[in-house]
């Protein structure tokens, strides 16, 4: 291997008395992919021993700084692949850098910084780098025909700096000097940057065939700093009958000479209106390229008048019928493609010469346009530029189309990439973190199942630790004394301590102790999807196979695209156009104007997420929704693969409460498919719904369905079967499913073979009736048995509209951008409404509602007066349904309804609803509603027409009801609860006994509705029957007076029961806030225990509202335990009054971050806060969040005992909190282990130490405390004789120094050390 070595010269004698001193060469030249030597040597006095030298390189670019490598004490560390330092020069006083195969991105300023003892010392130098360029040219010898232009195309690669000289010269033909510049008639496109940080570039330079060129050349030269001499590439040219007879000649030279004569007389007069039509170069791609690099592809449009012209790109890929537009341009509209962030360049005085780039999503694209100043003509190239990496198996074909006035047709040139095999060997690469501490963020969120796992049987896993050097012998030693629980509590601390390497190391030796704790490989690699930072996939559908290497081949314009059979092709068109027409308009839940959005405008993104835990719970207003460690897929990339090196997912489960869009989803894929904007790779896309696919009650086959559903499908249906790996099917509503999917039965093949449409659908899920076949299915959460979801290669879940969302549909719905942002901003401040809102169909129901009740009326001043739960909402929204449906206008407060006719059936319709909730039904037939409500569902007048909806089945000529959405049926389900007159039956009793949650939000209804506010519209929809308000509050205050016991173990059985008792208890609290009887709730907030424990169940900020109620009521809180409940600072916000007023507070494992320690904070500050006890461990606090909870320290009289164990504060927020112990006098208990204090964090502590008189017992362990931070503490020690246990020896303190520790003078003589 040659080095490029560098010379070091001493210039200066080092005198002896000098203590270090570094001597390097300022600066250094080398060339790209060259191996480098910075010199560094220094100089010491006394004799070297490595143990106490420390040498750093660090690079600098800019005001970026960053670590090159280390040789710290003996131990190497290399932070650049391929820098290393000699450890035996090291000894000789040289500390030379190596660096192998420099690139431009090792360009900068390197520092050599010397540490010897408590000497230091340091130089720079600055590394430039060149690259020099490779010329080439499209061809060596080219033949013209008279008169006929030719291009010739100059190409620079892959050189730096950028600075450059490209120019051609015309050498005279038979051996000729003469030389002539023809720079000025060359077009050069825009400057390319490769991946590596070089630089690309093309020129082109148009020639025409006359008889005195023939014979010449044309030079491309180039110049640049990194070459030693002028690169030439000669083009040799020859003019094809080019030899005629002298007299010939002499002739044909005459006639030139007088033609010439009389054309440039009148040329100035008609050179501006005669047209010149453009010559179009070839596609150009680059000969050589690297899979790094991006990939340019250039088009020259040569020589035309008028300027007018239009330039388009397009990409297509082989076996689709749909080419896709990439880019469209206007040479007289220059501006119009200009955002931000694009720029247009004036390369000269004359305002027509421009370089204009600008990006249309993936894809760059830069157009330079000049002007011929002697001719008037124009010239340009398009260069479009993408990674290579977004290629896919097939072939993708790329088109240039140029049309022009000059033009009979538009002229086109095609350029074929194509891909050959795929990667067998292909090297994954994980793909980068979103934060990067993610090992710890995955521990700390996954902690409470990892402890379940391992803690039982952990001596494996230690053992196995040990081997691979993440544990030592000592922590063995220390894990394994501690109880079962702990066992495992105190090695996810030690390494959660220990920092993100330590974390990372021990996350991957689990992915591979199955056979230890089978199922642990399983979550862990769950947990780890949220946290991988996955780029956006290309808008080209990945659907089949995986990513292989690139080889691109040469251009071919008479390329035949393999097609699918004629017959095919249209019979898709038809079907195609047939889906657009069905899917085009959205069906809204509430018109608000007659008529039913187009669903391109109505439609609002939603936010679709990797599912983790697949035991959801399935009703909306109970799950926590969290983003922060989300990844959020695209519609565009449901169906892509997750990650290079993948294979896309061919069936895919998407989960989502009711009303949450899934439906609304399904039709905006149908419709964008049909479109030819989306999923272009399948050429036919078969979308049914389960509520259909219940009314089949015979035996059905393949073939017969889809005819069923497609007629027009009929005479080609099997030739489209033979595709399968191009079907795409949509199967929407699994949950409405009546029959169940049985995966153990035996598939049957053959798609004209009848069989149970249930039997019919696994068969198509597994793969064996059409193998390839990709499937996307939508269902509510808990509808699959888990062991039945290894047949779904991706599961994801809608978690429906973020608050910008939720403001954007609010605008959609209401029109009125003041309005709209009105309502934003009051349903925003309440929580019971708010929470909510992310449903898609719950907007819905309060934009209908807000829009009949204030808008038709006029009435928006008064918006401050409307429902504030959400029993207020739906009894109004209910009421608003009948007078709005009214033939005649009403006030909603004056409606009655009056017919006995009505009266019966809207108690009728109330038991369907409570019906269709106990036996899980929310689709009724026509027979159902005969059956339960009306003999003649016909009548266009009955009333319960005016809550349900009809739905028609095209498939069985049927029609199907339901309510508006999942949660209105409860409301009506709540409303025959409490109305309902059957002496054998106590529904209350029933409903609030229940264990199961399906009346968790009817609970929450029947509270409100007994409400006194709600009481006399109550009476409008029921007015012949009595509520039954006592035995509701009755049912409320024995689900209050619930007690949950105490969690002694951490066994599954165990957390499953406190968790039942705890969602009772949450219940009974929203029940309590709906009902909002101020006497109920005090009476059971002093039946309620002094221990309130909401431990490790999710809370939402709705549940922390109803929560507070119940609490602001309760007079003697002792403890409050929110240990894991993910409630976030805005949940804790609602509650920050009623942390105050309790004695314990346990918030550990929340993730608070300073902004919820803030909130801690403020409640500490309250001069009334009786907190003695506060536990924030595991909350991800830092140096900010410690200095908010040392400011309250400072006034708080009540605290007497904080546990900030494992946490981030460092030395800054310990320096703060130190601060506050010298001023505290009540505090006397401090947890602040695992906190990466270090030295200088326990050098303040201890100086606290010296003052405070209250503290009893410190804990400082495993915070990197060495020996010279133990110093700190035995002189202050010496001066406090109050404190009487301080853990502190669990560092990285020797055994001399703990010693010397232990055998200090310490004035209280009874003081333990830990």
């Amino acid at each position: 291997m040659n080095y490029f070595l560098v010379q070091l010269r001493i210039f200066c004698t080092v005198s002896l008395a000098a203590s270090l001193e570094v001597v390097v060469v300022p600066a250094i030249n080398a060339t790209i992919n060259e191996d480098v030597l910075l010199g560094c040597l220094f100089t010491h006095t006394v004799e070297l021993d490595l143990r106490y030298i420390v040498i750093e390189w660090n690079h600098r670019v800019g005001d970026d700084e960053k670590a090159v490598c280390l040789f710290d004490f003996g131990d190497y560390e290399s932070c650049r692949s391929g820098s290393s330092l000699s450890i035996n020069e090291i000894s000789k006083a040289n500390a030379s850098l190596l660096l192998k195969n420099v690139t431009i991105h090792d360009i900068g300023s390197y520092s050599c910084t010397v540490t010897i003892l408590s000497d230091k010392a340091m130089g720079r130098v600055t590394l430039a780098v060149t690259a020099p360029p490779t010329v080439s040219v499209n061809t060596v010898n080219i033949d013209v025909e008279l008169g006929e232009d030719k291009t010739i195309i100059c190409e620079m690669k892959h050189f730096y700096p950028e600075d450059h000289s490209l120019s051609w010269v015309k050498r005279g033909s038979q051996g000729s000097e003469n030389q002539v510049d023809v720079t000025s008639s060359a077009v050069v496109g825009s400057l390319q940057q490769n991946q590596d940080g070089t630089f690309n570039l093309l020129s082109f330079l148009i020639i025409k065939g006359t008889l005195a060129d023939d014979g010449a050349s044309y030079v491309c030269q180039v110049s640049h700093e990194a070459l030693m001499t002028t690169l030439q590439k000669v083009v040799s040219l020859t003019i094809k009958g080019s030899k005629p007879r002298s007299g010939i000649l002499l002739t044909f030279l005459l006639t030139c000479v007088i033609t010439a004569v009389v054309c440039v007389a009148t040329f100035n007069f008609y050179s501006r209106k005669i047209k010149v039509a453009p010559k179009v170069t070839d596609i150009i791609q680059s000969n050589h390229f690297r899979m790094e690099d991006p990939l340019s592809l250039a088009c020259a449009v040569l020589w035309f008048k008028p300027k007018a012209i239009n330039i388009s790109w397009y990409r297509e890929e082989e076996g689709k019928f749909q080419r896709v537009l990439i880019s469209k341009w206007k040479s007289t509209s220059l501006s119009n493609k200009l955002g931000e962030g694009d720029r247009v360049d004036y390369q000269s005085e004359q305002e027509q010469d421009k370089i204009l780039h600008f990006t249309e999503g993936d894809h760059d694209i830069a157009m330079t346009l000049k002007y011929h100043q002697g001719s008037g003509a124009y010239s340009l190239i398009s260069q479009l530029t993408f990674r290579t990496a977004e290629a896919t198996k097939r072939k993708l074909l790329y088109s240039f189309e140029v049309q022009h006035d000059a033009l009979k047709q538009s002229v086109s040139k095609v350029v074929v990439l194509e891909i050959k095999g795929a990667c067998d060997n292909s090297v994954y690469f994980p793909p980068r973190m979103k934060r990067p501490d993610w090992a710890i963020h995955a521990i700390e969120e996954g902690r409470r199942t990892l402890v379940n796992y391992i803690s039982p049987n952990i001596l494996p896993l230690l053992h196995l630790l040990m081997s691979k050097k993440i544990i030592s012998e000592g922590d063995h030693n220390e894990i394994k004394d501690k109880s079962d629980v702990d066992k495992g509590r105190t090695l996810l601390d030690m390494l959660s301590h220990r920092g993100q390497q330590s974390s990372a190391e021990f996350l991957e030796v689990l992915q591979d102790t199955d056979n230890i704790y089978p199922g642990l490989k399983k979550f862990v690699t769950t947990l780890l999807e949220s946290y991988i930072d996955k780029e956006d996939k290309p808008l080209i559908d990945l659907l089949n196979g995986n990513l292989p290497p690139i080889s691109f081949e040469g251009i071919n314009e008479n390329i035949q695209i393999t097609n699918f059979p004629e017959e095919i092709s249209e019979a898709v068109a038809t079907h195609k156009s047939t889906l657009q027409e069905q899917m085009e308009r959205i069906k809204p839940y509430f018109v608000f104007d007659n008529s039913r959005p187009l669903l391109q405008e109505h439609f609002t993104s939603l936010v679709i997420l990797n599912v983790r835990e697949k035991n959801k719970t399935e009703h909306e207003l109970l799950q926590h929704r969290d983003y922060t460690a989300c990844e959020r897929i695209d519609l565009k990339q449901l169906l892509s693969p997750s990650a290079p090196g993948e294979k896309p997912p061919r069936v895919t489960l998407v989960q989502g409460v009711a009303g949450i869009g899934k439906s609304v989803m399904m039709q905006k894929l149908t419709h964008s498919w049909a479109c030819g904007m989306i999923y272009t790779g399948f050429y036919i896309l078969l979308y049914f719904s389960f509520r259909e696919l219940n009314t089949i009650k015979d035996n059905i086959s393949l073939t017969e369905l889809i005819v069923c559903s497609y007629p027009h499908l009929r005479a080609l249906c099997n030739k489209i079967l033979k595709y399968p790996n191009r079907i795409l099917f949509l199967f929407d509503g699994l949950d409405e499913f009546k029959l169940s999917l049985e995966f153990n039965n035996p598939s049957i093949i053959d798609p004209s073979i009848a069989q149970q449409i249930n039997h019919l659908i696994v068969s198509i899920i597994k793969g064996d009736l059409v193998p390839e076949a990709t499937v996307l299915i939508t269902s509510r959460p808990t509808t699959i048995d888990l062991d039945n979801k290894a047949y779904f290669n991706r599961c994801a879940e809608i978690l429906g509209f973020s608050k910008k969302e939720i403001s954007a549909y609010f605008l959609k719905c209401l029109k009125d951008i003041k309005v709209a942002d009105h309502v934003f901003q009051t349903v925003k401040s309440i929580d019971s409404l708010f929470g909510l809102c992310y449903v898609p169909a719950f907007c819905d129901i309060l934009c209908f509602y807000l829009h009949k009740t204030f808008h038709c009326k006029g009435k928006w001043s008064q918006i401050s007066s409307f429902p504030r739960t959400i029993t207020d909402l739906f009894l109004r929204f209910t009421k608003c349904l009948l007078v709005c449906n009214s033939d005649e206008e009403e006030d909603l407060e004056s409606f009655c309804i009056e017919d006995d006719n009505d009266k019966n059936e809207i108690i009728k319709l109330a038991q369907l609803a409570w019906d269709g909730i106990i036996n899980k039904t929310i689709i009724f037939s026509t027979k159902d509603i005969e059956r339960n409500i009306a003999q003649n569902p016909q009548d266009k007048k009955s009333f319960w027409k005016k809550i349900l909806t009809k739905e028609s089945q095209k498939m069985m000529q049927s029609h199907i009801w339901q309510f508006f959405h999942l949660t209105h049926q409860e409301f009506f389900a709540a409303l025959y609860c409490i109305s309902a007159n059957e002496p054998s039956v106590d529904h209350v009793h029933k409903a609030f006994s229940s264990k199961s949650n399906v009346f968790e939000i009817v609970l929450r209804f029947t509270a409100g509705l007994v409400s006194h506010s709600n009481r006399k519209l109550v009476k409008q929809l029921v007015p012949k029957h009595q509520v039954k308000e006592t035995e509701v509050f009755d049912a409320i205050k024995n689900v209050a007076a619930v007690d949950v016991p105490k969690e002694d173990t951490l066994s599954p059985e165990n957390i499953t029961k406190y968790t039942v008792h705890k969602r009772q208890k949450l219940t009974a609290s929203h029940c309590l806030y709906e009902a909002a009887n101020e006497n109920l709730t005090q009476l059971v907030a002093s039946q309620t225990s002094d221990v309130v424990n909401f431990s490790y169940i999710s809370l939402n900020v709705t549940d922390c509202t109803a929560i507070a109620n119940l609490l602001s009521y309760h007079q003697t809180i002792e403890t409050l335990e929110l240990d894991g409940c993910k409630a976030g600072a805005s949940g804790f916000q609602r509650l920050e009054s009623v942390f105050s007023r309790v004695k314990i507070l346990s918030l550990e494992g929340n993730m608070l971050e300073d902004e919820g320690a803030e909130i801690i904070a403020n409640a500490l500050k309250n001069e009334t806060c009786r907190i003695e006890i506060l536990r924030l461990k595991h909350n991800s606090i830092r140096e900010k969040g410690a200095a908010q909870i040392a400011e309250a320290l400072k006034t708080n009289s009540s605290l007497k005992t904080l546990g900030l164990r494992a946490n981030t504060v460092g030395a800054k927020g310990a320096r703060s909190i130190a601060e506050a112990l010298e001023i505290n006098t009540t505090l006397r208990v401090f947890g602040l282990q695992f906190n990466k204090i270090g030295d200088e964090g326990a050098k303040y502590m201890a100086q606290a130490m010296k003052t405070n008189r209250s503290l009893v017992e410190l804990r400082l362990g495993d915070n990197d405390i060495t020996e010279k931070g133990s110093g700190y503490f035995r002189s202050a020690l010496e001066m406090n004789d109050t404190l009487e246990e301080l853990w502190i020896l669990v560092n990285n303190i020797s055994n001399d120094g703990k010693e010397k520790l232990k055998n200090g003078s310490h004035k209280n003589p009874n003081l333990r050390l830990n």
